[in-house]
């Protein structure tokens, strides 16, 4: 598998009741497009807040003395 930067992403909403939406993934000029409901919604919050907030974990070449 090819890992590809993503250079945009776009998020709308297709309904409100139930709340579907679709999250646009723009690589190199290719999109990727995909549905989401609510509730993937917010496990995707989750995860994106747990990396956002994670703690750089220390290698052992970076041990202070």
């Amino acid at each position: 598998m090819t890992l590809q930067r993503a250079t945009s992403i776009a998020v709308s909403a297709v309904s409100a009741a139930p709340l579907r939406g679709t999250i646009a993934v723009d690589c190199a000029g290719t999109v990727a497009t995909f549905e989401i409901d609510e509730e993937l919604a917010h496990r995707l919050c989750s995860d994106l807040e747990r990396f956002l907030t994670q703690v750089p974990r220390r290698t052992s070449t970076a041990r202070s003395g």
